[in-house]
């Protein structure tokens, strides 16, 4: 084989090597990026489940603030009402001190005594006109301070009942301030976790946003790969041919190109003239020449391209 031969042959060879590497390599980072996205897709599903979660968790904060406020609206019904009640009984309180203050002692039982005593003297008395009238009189202003000093003990009989109502109402109003009190701060403690929620929600949509970029980045890369693989595969394939069929034309050179090939890379032009001269002598003594000396006796020194004698061919 030529030396042309071979060092073509090796060009081939060196750039199917360099392809190959060069598809090895294009794999091997096309592999690494899929690994990669398969990573980042990963955690991708761990931050949509989170951010999945937060908003469960937003939604029911929501839902509980809204429920205290209309348990807060609600107690303000109570303490409107408590404090209308509690206003009632004051008043009554009042109207009590304002009766006792004209008439302090009002006994209903002895006033009714009074009457019927009056009452049974015009029954049984004989009485001038005039003692009479006065006796009339006197019964009916006895009547009007026994209206007085029943409605007196009335108002002193509820007094005791709304004394210890108008506790029970201050107590219950007491409850009810401390109850929404406590329920202004569960509120205030539930919008703080709920802003703290979002911006934790913010947060996540933010890093879901960059895992994205970063995502469609990747796989544009790898669409990239993917036709540098298939180009660089189907290169490979073109210089398989094309060493397949350099390969092929060395394998079809004929006997006498390739044994010319072999002389003019091992025998020098001297030598060749001289073993030339042997040959030619031993025609002329009528000797058998084998085929190899045919060629060398044949051989055209003069011929620069490496053509043999067309006699020989």
């Amino acid at each position: 084989m030529s030396k042309a031969t071979s060092s073509s042959e090796d060009e081939i060879q060196e750039r199917y090597s360099k392809a190959v590497e060069e598809l090895r390599k294009f794999k091997s980072e096309k592999l690494q990026l899929i690994d990669e996205v398969k990573k980042l897709k990963q955690k991708r599903r761990e931050k949509v489940e989170k951010l999945k979660s937060i908003r469960q968790q937003l939604q029911q904060i929501r839902e509980e603030i809204k429920s205290k406020i209309n348990e807060i609206t609600q107690l303000k019904s109570q303490r409107q009402n408590l404090i209308q009640i509690i206003g009632e009984i004051k008043k009554e309180f009042e109207e009590l001190k304002n009766v006792t203050k004209v008439k302090d002692k009002l006994d209903p039982a002895a006033i009714s005594r009074r009457i019927e005593q009056l009452e049974w003297r015009l029954q049984t008395s004989t009485l001038t006109l005039e003692e009479e009238k006065k006796i009339i009189i006197k019964i009916a202003e006895l009547e009007r301070k026994l209206e007085v000093a029943k409605k007196v003990a009335q108002i002193k009989e509820k007094n005791t009942e709304n004394r210890a109502e108008l506790l029970a109402k201050r107590v219950e109003l007491s409850t009810i301030r401390q109850k929404m009190l406590e329920l202004s701060q569960q509120i205030k403690s539930k919008k703080e976790l709920l802003q703290k929620l979002k911006s934790e929600r913010d947060v996540i949509q933010k890093e879901l946003e960059d895992l994205n970029t970063k995502i469609q980045d990747l796989n544009k890369r790898i669409d990239e790969l993917t036709a540098k693989v298939n180009e660089k595969g189907n290169e490979i394939g073109r210089i398989k041919e094309e060493l397949k069929k350099r390969r092929e034309e060395v394998r079809n050179m004929n006997v006498t190109d390739l044994y010319e090939q072999q002389l003019r890379s091992t025998i020098n032009s001297e030598a060749l003239e001289n073993k030339r001269k042997q040959v030619e002598e031993k025609l002329k003594n009528n000797k058998r020449l084998s085929f190899d000396e045919l060629l060398i006796l044949y051989y055209n020194k003069d011929n620069s391209d490496g053509q043999t004698n067309s006699d020989i061919r």
